[in-house]
């Protein structure tokens, strides 16, 4: 008769153990949900918005978009391979500023090219003609770049240091 008793007090404890361990898991998941989601929290309007802040020039900026169809460095094949993005300009789209989220880190890639061409064709051709002094130097020194899954452009200023300090505090949020 002893044994019996203690055999179920053994076999109900093994029971407590065990939803006490399963209650803990769940815990420990609620807990950790919001970390992973804080981590994944920087997306392409807080990035846009820390390189803006860096690079300057945000008073030239009249238009902001979260479309891939209206950032005409990006084809229609190109555009597909967007998950998210924020584009700001002026109204005659020299200064700009353009941070997009590729769907796969080759589909970056694949954007990267294409934003060095949208670079080159606008900085090397006669659709600067119609383009001031100012605003030429502007498409020549832009700059481009990618990290992960995220790409961008950026041209707010005549000189490259200033567009390159908004690339450095793109980096350091990603």
């Amino acid at each position: 008769m002893e044994r019996r008793t203690k055999n179920r007090e053994t076999g109900r404890k093994r029971w407590r153990n065990r939803i006490a361990l399963f209650l803990a898991a769940i815990v420990a998941a609620a807990l950790l949900q919001p970390l992973q989601v804080w981590a994944a929290g920087t997306g392409c309007k807080e990035l846009c918005m820390a390189a803006l802040k860096a690079a300057g020039g945000a008073e030239n900026l009249k238009y902001q978009s979260e479309h891939a169809d209206d950032f005409g460095g990006f084809s229609a094949s190109d555009r597909e391979k967007v998950s998210s993005i924020m584009y700001v300009c002026d109204e005659k789209e020299a200064y700009s500023l353009c941070v997009a989220r590729a769907s796969s880190k080759s589909g970056a890639a694949d954007l990267l090219k294409s934003l060095k061409a949208y670079k080159s064709n606008n900085s090397n051709s006669g659709y600067l003609s119609d383009y001031s002094k100012t605003e030429q130097k502007v498409f020549k020194n832009a700059i481009c770049g990618k990290k992960g899954k995220y790409v961008w452009y950026i041209a707010m200023s005549t000189g490259k240091s200033a567009n390159k300090k908004g690339q450095t505090a793109l980096k350091k949020k990603l």
